[in-house]
């Protein structure tokens, strides 16, 4: 079985230990690198060097990249591994590829939706579930879409802090299973992400999704339970 797969597989197991939501999913592996031919060539010493010291300080780049989904703010494991609680039984998503979007706000700290800042280096996709009805196999279909005229991120959309080109989001049929706990199909992160620049700009939204307080305000006729940042 797949490392990742596996991986997915024993974290869902873990996760269902505990009194929470099934989840969503997805995996954000490393853009492989182009192999230029098959020729034999001659082995240049300095170059082995390079490549030991290489591989001691590669870091993938899949490592630390941010997500928005349905109110949270997720950012992939040392796996590459993007999860977020899954809160409705949902089984079409939105997937958006962009590196800012700006809050558009319905009252003090709750945001309404996401706008996007930059329609022309966005990249918008839709994921569905199917089911054939002959073989009875499950399995994702992705399709690339239109961004959306208003510039505003639907309902059920996973946003990807990352430009477009950085990103590569295979198309078409991915076999997966009926599981609440929801395993989309695994994107690739190219080497040139920026990934300070995502950083750089989970500074200026962090506050939209700091935790929760709960506050009991008691009168003589209820107990209210305030919820406040």
């Amino acid at each position: 079985m797949n490392k990742f797969l596996l991986f997915i597989t024993i974290w869902c197991c873990v996760f269902r230990l505990f009194p929470s939501k099934f989840t969503v999913n997805m995996l954000i592996q490393d853009y492989p690198e182009a192999v230029i031919g098959n020729k034999p060539m001659a082995i240049n010493p300095l170059d082995i060097e390079k490549k030991l010291i290489k591989s001691y300080v590669y870091q993938p780049v899949s490592y630390g990249i941010y997500g928005l989904y349905n109110g949270y703010l997720s950012s992939t494991n040392e796996y590459g591994l993007l999860s977020f609680p899954r809160a409705s039984g949902q089984e079409d998503f939105n997937l958006i590829v962009t590196e800012y979007v700006s809050p558009v706000l319905l009252k003090a700290h709750t945001i309404d939706y996401w706008q996007l800042d930059d329609p022309l280096n966005t990249a918008f996709y839709l994921i569905k579930r199917h089911k054939d009805p002959k073989t009875k196999i499950v399995y994702w279909k992705t399709q690339e879409a239109n961004v959306p005229e208003n510039l505003k991120s639907p309902l059920h959309t996973i946003i990807i802090l990352a430009k477009p080109s950085d990103v590569y989001v295979p198309l078409g049929i991915t076999p997966t299973n009926t599981l609440p706990d929801l395993v989309l199909p695994a994107i690739y992160a190219k080497r040139q992400l920026d990934r300070l620049s995502q950083a750089a700009f989970i500074l200026n939204i962090k506050q939209f999704f700091a935790p929760l307080n709960r506050l009991l305000q008691q009168n003589q006729a209820t107990v209210a339970t305030i919820m406040q940042r």
